[in-house]
């Protein structure tokens, strides 16, 4: 270690914690002795040339001029003032440098004038080997054994005192130890009290110990004073690895307004890794909060060292960075970077959102599908980039296995807007079918979804069914203007909300779109109505899957079902709260019409809670309420047919084609087929490559009532038979 920097950090460290307080109270530097400071300055400074240390007054030179031991100068030493070297000579003996660099230093400190035999690495026995036993105690951190030897050589000879410079690098030792323990054991009030009773400790000689008191005084409350002991170090200290690492230290505790000061004390750039660090932190902040920005240095700093690794860090900062600041083009290159040096997941998400604001949905749709499994974040950026790509207008045109994928990645995550975009999806393709159970799922999912509405809204409308518009308008007349107006002649509809698609007027598609499949989890179709009606008819529009008989109470305004406690009460709460789409609350009401003993009642109650466990998508639950009771034969026929139905939904989306077909043909003894099942049984022949049969059903309903769902299907067929033709 260089001789002025020791000499200054030992002659300092009385002060030092003078200075930090004793248990953290302020800071006061004590003066320093004038003849001390001279005899030091002179003795370091040999050469003119270099530079002395700050003048008189400066805190550090504070710092550095106070005395060895507190309230009591350094006089300097007589001619015939003796220096102990028993240690020096025996560090230098062994080689051990550390000690003896350490030992040098505090003896120079505390005799300016003395001046370093030369012959100290001569054999040159002590006259004292039981003295020079103990050092050797000492110096392999035997402390105990090296106290014990003293007693042991004071009690045999009363005249013999150890030297004092044993017993002071002893007491610091051990202090050093304690000091050590009580920070590893997080007591900080303990770490501070030692270092403050403890200065010799305080040195370029255990810049650990300074470390520790340091952290001390951020633990306690004090950062200033913790950013007083790195300045010591930085000021005092010439090390290399230890001054980075008091800056790295100081960087990771205290407020970057007091980092910024200890920066100032860079010597050659020794700094450049603690501020590529900080150039970090603050992109990174600016990646998390768009209204902040890196400065321009920064940016180029970080970039220069992005280009120059291999590791995908750096560009997925940057790639989220200009992603937050509307530079898509920047973000997607240092994504695909990253992924390219096997930046995982993180790449892959940042990679997904910046290609779908540069409107590349199908690129970023097919990145993103790789990484579905990755994560909550990768599965939310593919959900935004595939509703915005299905949510485009006029309809994409699509693969059937990139549709099926949106499908059932929405289904699983029960993501609203999702089943909301494929509801548009199929509506704008001419899929009616489909758009009306996705628009139903959608709001099953978040009831307060008014895009799903809105679409629902359109397909009843487009069926002419004008008791299911007037029941969506009665909900959302206060909450959606556009579907308060569905039904006014001299309003103009207004335009579709972001990224929604605006319904095509009643023709044909003119785009050719894969199918749309079905939610896996299908809400019942129609079970309920919001308007009651006198007797249920069961027409091509309306599926299996229908109303009950009996007509459903109209939803009171305060979303209250009643409290009575008969059977009738409970029978009326049970449908007043499946009209709520309240199905578990309803099984329970109708539980209670069950028990009341009243056979008509308890048949009712039976099919309610049929279809209150077909609306939780509970099949087997709803079989089970649908045997529970001694059932009416017409009754019995409704609640099988819609078993079945829900049945074939099951076996069709799991693509048990031959099993869904059986089971129509099962439901065909109880009920007529709806539109909607006959189309399915067309797709169901279309899968299993009987074309034949699939144009049948296909040609049937569209002479019927032209169709455009079964005119995709006639479409499909052609395209597939004159492929398999050549």
């Amino acid at each position: 270690m260089h001789v002025k920097s020791v000499l200054i950090a030992v002659a300092a460290s009385s002060a030092a914690f003078y200075g930090l307080g004793r248990y953290g109270h302020d800071l006061s530097w004590p003066k320093a002795s004038v003849p001390a400071v001279q005899q030091a300055q002179a003795e370091t400074h040999p050469d003119p040339s270099e530079p002395a240390p700050p003048a008189a007054g400066q805190p550090e030179t504070e710092l550095a001029q106070a005395p060895a031991v507190p309230g009591r100068p350094v006089a300097p030493p007589g001619p015939s003032q003796k220096v102990d070297e028993t240690a020096l000579r025996y560090f230098a003996s062994q080689g051990d440098t550390r000690r003896y660099e350490a030992e040098l230093a505090r003896l120079r400190a505390l005799y300016p004038e003395w001046k370093p035999p030369t012959d100290l690495n001569a054999s040159q026995p002590t006259g004292d080997p039981e003295l020079e036993r103990v050092w050797k105690l000492f110096a392999e951190g035997k402390f105990g054994e090296a106290r014990a030897g003293i007693a042991q050589r004071s009690s045999a000879d009363p005249n013999w005192q150890a030297p004092a410079d044993l017993i002071a690098q002893l007491d610091r030792a051990e202090a050093g130890l304690r000091l050590v323990n009580a920070s590893n054991a997080r007591q900080w009030e303990q770490v501070i009290r030692i270092g403050t009773e403890t200065p010799a400790l305080l040195t370029c000689t255990n810049v650990d110990a300074l470390w520790r008191v340091a952290e001390a005084f951020i633990q306690t409350g004090a950062p200033e004073r913790a950013r007083d002991a790195y300045a010591y170090v930085l000021t005092n200290c010439t090390t290399p690895a230890e001054r980075v690492g008091t800056m790295q230290k100081a960087l990771a505790s205290l407020p970057e307004a007091l980092v910024s000061p200890l920066l100032a004390q860079e010597k050659q750039s020794e700094f450049s890794s603690i501020r590529d660090e900080i150039a970090r932190r603050h992109i990174g902040k600016a990646a998390e909060e768009p209204t902040l920005t890196a400065t321009p240095e920064e940016l180029r700093r970080i970039e220069a060292l992005a280009n120059a690794a291999t590791t995908p860090d750096d560009p997925i900062l940057l790639g989220f960075y200009f992603f937050r600041h509307n530079d898509a083009a920047k973000a997607v290159t240092w994504f695909q970077t990253a992924l390219a040096r096997n930046g995982g997941a993180k790449a892959a998400e940042g990679a997904v959102l910046a290609l779908g604001a540069q409107q590349k949905y199908q690129e970023a749709e097919t990145l993103g599908a790789q990484w579905l499994e990755a994560g909550p974040a990768n599965r939310k950026a593919y959900l935004d980039v595939a509703t915005a790509l299905i949510a485009q207008e006029p309809a994409p045109r699509l693969e059937r296995t990139v549709i099926e994928r949106i499908a059932r990645t929405v289904g699983v995550d029960r993501y609203a807007p999702g089943g909301a975009a494929l509801g548009w999806y199929a509506y704008n393709s001419g899929q009616i079918a489909p758009a009306e159970t996705w628009f139903e799922t959608a709001l099953a999912w978040d009831r307060n979804y008014e895009p799903a509405a809105y679409g629902l809204a359109l397909v009843h409308q487009r069926l002419r069914d004008l008791a299911g518009v007037r029941a969506i308008i009665a909900e959302w007349r206060n909450r959606s203007p556009r579907i308060a107006d569905l039904l006014n002649p001299t309003s103009r509809r207004s335009p579709a909300p972001e990224r929604e698609i605006r319904p095509l007027p009643e023709t044909h598609p003119t785009v050719r779109t894969a199918p749309v499949p079905e939610p896996a989890e299908r809400t019942p179709r129609r079970i309920i109505r919001a308007e009651p009606a006198p007797t249920m008819r069961y027409e091509d529009e309306f599926p299996a899957a229908a109303m009950p008989r009996r007509p459903a109470p109209v939803r009171s305004r305060g979303g209250s079902c009643g409290a009575g406690a008969s059977g009738a009460a409970a029978l009326q709460r049970g449908w007043c709260l499946l009209n709520l789409k309240r199905p578990a609350a309803a099984a329970e009401a109708f539980d209670a019409a069950q028990r009341s003993g009243n056979a008509q009642i308890a048949a009712d109650a039976a099919a309610g809670k049929t279809y209150a466990k077909l609306q939780q998508g509970l099949t087997a639950e709803a079989g089970a309420a649908a045997a529970s009771a001694n059932l009416p034969p017409a009754r019995r026929k409704e609640l099988q047919s819609l078993l079945l139905a829900e049945r074939f939904y099951a076996q069709y989306d799991a693509k048990d084609f031959n099993g869904a077909l059986l089971t129509l043909g099962e439901r065909a003894r109880y009920a007529s087929e709806s539109t909607d099942l006959m189309l399915m049984r067309g797709w169901s022949y279309f899968n299993l490559g009987r074309f034949d049969d699939a144009a049948q059903v296909f040609q049937a309903l569209y002479r019927a009532n032209g169709s455009p769902q079964a005119m995709s299907g006639l479409t499909a067929i052609r395209d597939i038979t004159q492929r398999n033709r050549y």
